[in-house]
């Protein structure tokens, strides 16, 4: 069976988020000996190579074929971020070689969607996410494959609410052109549910696993752990993921953790608010704001901090826990996470509960002997088949045979 898959960054930048989650199942699918042409998006300034066209092809590995078309979108920015993102394309004669508008450019990724599966030998077509989803229809439109719809988060998760009434819009149409959709998890399937009106029966819960082969190494040297208590939050510093809670919760253990230090990596539209908040609560000397991290950066943050904490207002999965209990880092999660619906040895909380989240971390920074079982039954827990590549990689590949 072969996949025409249209995803993301490939390999991805950052850890966490949808580029690793398809990352992660291409690599679950390819030991399955399915395989698969994955389509990616990507800033034509990085090449000199005009136009939104097929630009390159790689075989990196056996069964994958990798196409890569110039384009500025990316799985999480919106119409504002992506005319940031656009102006950054110029053609020989000084203008954008991008769509004038992110919906725009959406359709122009979908005509060479179209054209690549006329050329591209394949059974199924899989996509992820709303930016997608006419890519795969176009596709269909071609080949007449059947078409699945991976939804890792919605327009209504990334706004807590309806959002951009288009994209809304759009994916609710995509969800429903597709054979089947595969969630991440039960909670956005019941999301899906509801707030798009996609029959329950249509949609197959898979979990995405993580790369259990990788062995956390020792705690790195990092400057701004310097042998302090050290607790991280790691992704987009935006509404969902919950920075400004974060924040109140260090004030709080730093009453009671006096040496403790906080570390922000990442970047988003609430940067700016998070850092005048920490001045506000006199934490301007304890939160390092690391910005993105990249590659061997995350893992190094992941081993350096002592406790992580997730206080996504809205969690479909959050492949970040999964990473920090690899790295043997105990994490906190929301209750209402799609990562909850897995994970036994993490400590949970409601998100917005700033004062037993403080309780949590402060338990695990003075109490080594809590600190050292979670460690241990987190670093196990993430080793276990049920959260490997393979098991998520079976669930796809059964709900591929299906459609196929």
């Amino acid at each position: 069976m072969r996949v025409l898959m249209f995803g993301w960054e490939f390999p991805p930048f950052q850890a966490g988020g949808l580029a690793t989650a398809t990352l992660g199942l291409v690599k679950g699918l390819l030991a399955r000996g399915i395989e698969v042409t994955l389509v990616v998006p990507f800033a034509a300034g990085e090449a000199d190579v005009p136009g939104l066209r097929l630009v390159s092809t790689a075989e990196p590995r056996t069964g994958l074929r990798s196409i890569r078309v110039a384009s500025p979108l990316q799985p999480y920015a919106g119409a504002a971020e992506y005319l940031v993102l656009s102006e950054r394309g110029q053609g020989p004669s000084g203008g954008s070689i991008y769509g004038a508008n992110l919906f725009d450019e959406v359709a122009r990724y979908a005509e060479v969607a179209a054209r690549i599966a006329a050329a591209e030998p394949h059974d199924l077509i899989d996509t992820h996410d709303w930016i997608t989803f006419e890519a795969g229809t176009r596709a269909r439109a071609v080949s007449g494959k059947p078409l699945i719809a991976h939804i890792h988060a919605t327009e209504y998760d990334r706004c807590g609410g309806p959002g951009n009434p288009e994209i809304h819009r759009r994916e609710r149409a995509g969800m429903l052109a597709a054979d089947r959709v595969i969630s991440n998890s039960a909670m956005l399937r019941r999301q899906v549910m509801n707030q798009y009106e996609i029959p329950g029966d249509k949609i197959d819960v898979v979990h995405f696993g993580i790369d259990t082969g990788r062995e956390s190494d020792q705690p790195d040297a990092l400057p701004m752990a310097a042998g302090r208590p050290t607790v991280l939050f790691l992704g987009r510093v935006t509404r969902q993921k919950g920075p400004e809670y974060f924040i109140e919760v260090a004030r709080r253990v730093a009453d009671h953790v006096p040496p403790a230090q906080f570390v922000v990596a990442g970047t988003g539209d609430l940067l700016p608010r998070v850092i005048e908040r920490a001045v506000e609560l006199d934490l301007a000397d304890r939160v390092h704001f690391a910005g993105p991290v990249q590659g061997p950066d995350v893992d190094r943050l992941y081993r350096a901090a002592d406790v992580c904490v997730m206080p996504s207002v809205s969690e479909p999965l959050g492949l970040v826990a999964l990473e920090s209990l690899r790295s043997g880092t105990p994490c906190i999660i929301p209750k209402e996470s799609g990562v909850a619906e897995v994970l036994r040895h993490a400590f949970r909380v409601d998100y917005w509960d700033i004062e037993e989240t403080a309780n949590k971390v402060v338990a695990l920074l003075i109490h080594r002997e809590l600190w050292e079982e979670l460690s241990e039954l987190g670093l196990k827990e993430v080793r276990a088949p049920r959260l490997g590549l393979d098991r998520a990689a079976g669930k796809t590949t059964a709900v591929y045979q299906a459609v196929v």
